[in-house]
Formats: C-alpha cells, sequence, structure tokens
C-alpha cells in the first residue's frame, strides 16, 4: 500500500486549508456575512474505517456532495457534513422567516452549492501549487446514514480515504464536517510524486 510520509501529510494539510481560505471568502461573499474555514488534519484510512472515523457518530443522518475530479490523480471528492450541522449552515445562509421546511426544500441546491464552491477551491489549490490541471464534474447531492455511504459501495481494497476534518465558523456557531477523498492506490502513487515534485521545488526533502 502507497502510504503517505509526515511530510507528505503536513504539505496536504497545508494545500487543503489554502482551499478552504479560498472557499471561505468565496462563501463570505455569498452570504454577506464573514465565515471561516479550516482543516485541522489529513488522515489516510481504508474505506472500511470511514465510518467510525467520523465525527457526530449520534447523528447519524448525512448530508453530502460529491464531484469527480480527473487530471495527474483521480479522485471522487465528497464534503460531508451530519444533516443536523448542514440546516445550522443553511438556516445561517437563507432567508430567516423560512420555516424549516422551506429550508429543507432548499437544502439541495443550496449544499450543491456549498460543495461546489469548497471542494473546488481545495483541489484548484491543490493544481495551481502542483502546475497542473484538474477538472471535477457536476456537483451531486444525496443523504446517506454512517452505515450505507455511498463512497464505501464504490470502494475496494484497491481504494484508500483521504479525510480531512473541516471547522466551519460562521455567526459564532462552529459546526464540523469532513472532506473525503476517494482515491485508487495508483492515483495515491501519482499524489505523492505530484507532492514530491512540489516539495523539490520548494528545497524541501
Amino acid at each position: 500500500m502507497s502510504e503517505l510520509s509526515e511530510l507528505h501529510r503536513d504539505a496536504l494539510c497545508e494545500l487543503f486549508n489554502l482551499g478552504v481560505g479560498r472557499a471561505a471568502h468565496s462563501l463570505s461573499q455569498m452570504v454577506r456575512d464573514e465565515i471561516e474555514l479550516s482543516a485541522p488534519f489529513v488522515e489516510l484510512i481504508q474505506p472500511s474505517e470511514v465510518s467510525a472515523a467520523l465525527i457526530g457518530s449520534e447523528f447519524r443522518e448525512l448530508s453530502l456532495v460529491s464531484i469527480d475530479f480527473d487530471g495527474p490523480f483521480v479522485s471522487k471528492a465528497i464534503l460531508l457534513f451530519p444533516e443536523r450541522n448542514a440546516l445550522i449552515i443553511l438556516s445561517n445562509m437563507l432567508d430567516p422567516d423560512l420555516t424549516p421546511e422551506e429550508v429543507s426544500e432548499f437544502e439541495q441546491e443550496a449544499m450543491c452549492e456549498i460543495g461546489n464552491v469548497i471542494l473546488n477551491a481545495c483541489m484548484s489549490a491543490l493544481a495551481d501549487e502542483f502546475g497542473v490541471e484538474l477538472h471535477g464534474g457536476l456537483p451531486e447531492h444525496s443523504f446517506s446514514d454512517t452505515d450505507s455511504l455511498p463512497i464505501l459501495a464504490a470502494s475496494n481494497d484497491e481504494h484508500l480515504i483521504l479525510l480531512l476534518q473541516i471547522q466551519l465558523t460562521m455567526r459564532q456557531r462552529l459546526v464540523q464536517g469532513h472532506l473525503v477523498f476517494l482515491l485508487s492506490v495508483s492515483s495515491l502513487q501519482d499524489l505523492r510524486d505530484c507532492l514530491d515534485a512540489y516539495l523539490d521545488r520548494l528545497g524541501i526533502h
């Protein structure tokens, strides 16, 4: 199995923090209010370990947005929030006079927009720093629970998961979610090659 060294993880953490910083700026402009985003750490795990690693295990219902990316490495990128956290975000972004039922009606469209901003910002940060092109498809929204995540159904022993916990703060409310990147073993090696070339350019070994 291809692993990521501590140096690789640190570099990815910095790059993803750059990406979520861009996303926070874009989201803040969208809602005309300050939004802060951070991605504290990167884990590399087996698909079977995803459910156990997800935060808020008491919240089994999940709201997620996925985008497929092609380029030097191929990845399915997923923004995932416990459903309750997703509704907190949306209630802060949408008209405060909307009823919970109306907020729920807008959820898929709004979550696709949020996912599009965050996932593309993260992947564009990687592409910019690596000097490569990554092409993303259209965002798709779905609901799931921790036991039947579609990312698990689409994966096997030849896949690995890059998992990032993210923290989103808006109007003094902190909500947590995850960024999940499904990579084949060969794509993970391609990502390592990109990281090695990036670190070499920086003179870091």
